[in-house]
């Protein structure tokens, strides 16, 4: 049992790394959305679907060696425990790793939330750029006025199937 404990925390030690890894390709989207250099976040978004996809595969691989330890379902707080009576050593470990782990989950929340607020301001400037756009390009959209003061209606075929769906 002691070789499965210590495998189960090499996989932990794995997924941290993977975490932290996720972690830092966040700071860089931020980076980046903040600069408005949308290019640049493809590389970044494919890194981070790469990064999301080598973290499940440790996630199988967590709950197999998790099944030689009587359940895969089992929890990090049970794992812990079965450590507790077997090698202190790896005991403190784990108990570390999990901590580890609550800090960097807390962490991964705000920064996905933090991204997905500044993505949600730049939509909102992007719309407010193009009424700026239509405003000049299409005065009379507007409500325009001719010589003798009544409003001009401007030709609804004229106007994009974007507006008129707004």
């Amino acid at each position: 049992m002691n070789e499965v404990l210590i495998e189960f925390k090499d996989v932990i030690d794995e997924e941290i790394q993977a975490y932290e890894t996720l972690g830092n390709l966040y700071n860089v989207k931020q980076s980046l959305l903040v600069q408005g250099k949308s290019d640049e976040l493809w590389d970044v978004d494919a890194k981070i679907v790469e990064s999301a996809d080598y973290i499940k595969s440790l996630n199988s691989k967590r709950k197999i060696v998790a099944g030689y330890l009587g359940d895969e379902n089992l929890t990090m707080s049970e794992i812990i425990e079965k450590a507790k009576a077997e090698n202190d050593v790896i005991y403190e470990k784990l108990q570390q790793q999990q901590v580890k782990l609550k800090i960097l989950a807390k962490s991964l929340n705000l920064q996905e939330k933090t991204n997905m607020t500044l993505i949600q301001h730049g939509l909102t400037m992007v719309g407010k750029t193009l009424d700026i756009i239509v405003s000049a390009l299409m005065p009379q959209a507007q409500g325009q006025y001719d010589k003798a003061g009544h409003s001009v209606q401007s030709d609804k075929s004229l106007i994009s199937s974007i507006v008129e769906e707004a």
